[in-house]
């Protein structure tokens, strides 16, 4: 008899992709995610994995924290501009489902949609 394993994926804090194979950050909680932390992001919950989110490119510890003289990311300042300047280009493109809607991904991860999304939405016609 074959055994299927099946492997705990997780949660980008910053897109909502569900998909990762390992913890963004070590003891970060499972979604919802508290809002309005400050980045660097190990200060709330660990070390970073340095893992890149397949969907948004976030890397966890590097982004958020990029070292001396250089602005860290936030989750949110992340997502607007990934949304507003590159236009959710996904990372890995490969990895993106046919049906892939980025307002269902972050309602389904506990992440408040952001008004620029919802607007966007709003006049390109889309629900």
């Amino acid at each position: 008899m074959e055994s299927i394993v099946k492997y705990q994926k997780f949660v980008c804090p910053c897109c909502g992709y569900d998909g990762l194979d390992t913890k963004p950050y070590k003891d970060i909680p499972n979604p919802p995610y508290p809002i309005n932390l400050t980045p660097p992001y190990s200060n709330h919950w660990g070390e970073g994995s340095y893992d890149v989110c397949l969907c948004c490119g976030f890397e966890y510890g590097l982004d958020d924290e990029p070292g001396p003289g250089l602005k860290p990311d936030s989750f949110e300042s992340y997502l607007k501009n990934w949304v507003q300047n590159e236009s959710c280009k996904w990372f890995e493109p490969k990895s993106k489902p046919t049906d892939w809607d980025i307002v269902k991904q972050l309602e389904a991860a506990g992440i408040s949609v952001p008004e620029y999304i919802r607007l966007a939405r709003q006049l390109t016609g889309k629900k």
